[in-house]
């Protein structure tokens, strides 16, 4: 046990050196300008997807890995060098790294660039279908989230319209309590935060101009902070900024992991402030 800790010890030591400049002082880590950005999985006619960012490693997401039909990359909004950057979306085949291997091999999807302004939030939206001939064709949309300033007596709220297979959908509305908040929002498109009171909300969707709904989801209800513990963002804790996107059903005989209808799926944007000292 003795020489396990020395051990231990001289490792933490020879790091500490390395770490340190030429006289002695400790380094400053370089950090560049950095955007922030997110992965939503939108196409229902495909396995799982991975983004990969393939121009540099560093200061780049790299947990946006298998990720689901209607989910979201692992950590949400994540840091990402500022600037022109190239990524590319892939297939995620499970079997690929298990010994019982299908054969079956991950394929690319979609390439693309965009210039990530430091200090704004993304949005990459992988929407459309994968199938040859169905339309329209899968693509990155990438939304510029310009997220409202947080306020301890109100919450923030949006629509926005990922779904395909509906028909000929050209807009949804969003009705909360029988009162439209978010009307006529187009294929791909996200509304205006709307800005309302801390209370248990519940959000519809249906083709605009027809009442029945097709599908409805309630709000995370959040939870309250307190002296040891900070809050998280939900429709009754004030500060939160909230999307919830509508989703059209997955495409029958596709491998995409969801149900077979419509649905509603909430994202937290922003958590409300920290309550801890």
């Amino acid at each position: 046990m003795r020489i396990a800790r020395f051990g231990i010890l001289g490792a933490l030591v020879l790091g500490a050196i390395g770490c340190q400049t030429d006289d002695g002082g400790p380094t400053t880590p370089n950090i560049p300008p950095l955007a922030f950005v997110r992965y939503i999985n939108a196409v229902p006619d495909t396995f799982n997807t991975t983004v990969r960012f393939i121009d540099q490693l560093s200061f780049t997401p790299q947990t946006f890995i298998n990720v689901p039909y209607r989910g979201l990359g692992q950590g949400g909004y994540q840091g990402l060098r500022a600037g022109t950057r190239r990524l590319r979306v892939f297939t995620w085949n499970p079997n690929l790294n298990s010994q019982n291997s299908t054969g079956a091999s991950t394929a690319q999807l979609a390439d693309t660039s965009f210039n990530f302004v430091a200090g704004q939030y993304y949005t990459l939206l992988h929407w459309g279908y994968a199938r040859a001939g169905q339309v329209p064709a899968q693509r990155v949309l990438i939304l510029n989230d310009v997220l409202p300033a947080v306020s301890a007596t109100t919450i923030n709220v949006r629509g926005l319209n990922a779904t395909l297979g509906l028909g000929p959908v050209t807009g949804i509305d969003f009705a909360v309590a029988a009162v439209n908040v978010f009307t006529n929002v187009g294929l791909g498109s996200a509304s205006a935060f709307s800005s309302r009171a801390p209370a248990a909300l519940t959000f519809s969707f249906s083709a605009t101009g027809v009442a029945t709904a097709l599908a409805s989801a309630a709000a995370p209800a959040g939870t309250a902070g307190t002296t040891t513990a900070d809050p998280l963002a939900g429709a009754t804790v004030g500060g939160s900024v909230l999307t919830a996107i509508a989703f059209g059903p997955s495409v029958t005989g596709s491998p995409a992991a969801a149900s077979a209808t419509p649905s509603i799926v909430w994202y937290q944007d922003r958590q409300p402030p920290r309550t801890t000292p």
